[in-house]
């Protein structure tokens, strides 16, 4: 791990996954809407599958980017803050045992690389949010809005506005 990720080592570690080979797990119990850690690193203006989104042509690669696993129903979601991201408790998260998960849908646009999500009994695709739209997934969508990055919402809402133009 290089030093683009401040001080998270001390909250967070790489372990085991059940959802794809490893994953990234608290060293303390979270309460639901507490910070389990930040985020730092490098910005780039292409998307990887190595980034998140934390803004229209920025994304952050970080050391433990690539192991925060999606899942459709994650405890944990993304909150951009400057060139940085806080990984916030949806629900409670327990210490070493509970893999911190996000949803891919409310922190990529359109994601570098789509895959077959492995958390549902019948896998969704992930292509991040504007597929959600273009797809008209309503019930999706309504149960993930409070968590969707405001930049992902304002580019959506242009896409929506092109769409009518069509």
């Amino acid at each position: 791990m290089n030093s683009n990720t401040l001080g998270t080592s001390r909250s967070v570690f790489v372990g085991p996954s059940k959802i794809n080979g490893r994953g990234l797990f608290s060293r303390r119990a979270v309460p639901s809407g507490e910070i389990v850690g930040r985020l730092c690193g490098v910005i780039l203006q292409e998307a990887s599958k190595r980034t998140i989104q934390i803004a229209r042509n920025r994304h952050l690669c970080s050391d433990y980017i690539d192991f925060v696993n999606h899942c459709c129903r994650p405890n944990a979601y993304v909150r951009v803050e400057g060139d940085s991201i806080v990984l916030n408790a949806i629900k409670n998260i327990g210490r070493e045992d509970d893999e911190i998960t996000i949803d891919y849908n409310c922190s990529e646009f359109s994601l570098a690389e789509s895959f077959m999500c492995r958390c549902c009994s019948v896998p969704n695709r992930i292509c991040g949010y504007q597929y959600l739209i273009e797809n008209n997934q309503d019930e999706y969508l309504h149960r993930i809005a409070r968590f969707v990055q405001p930049h992902i919402v304002q580019m959506s809402s242009e896409l929506k506005k092109s769409l009518m133009i069509r």
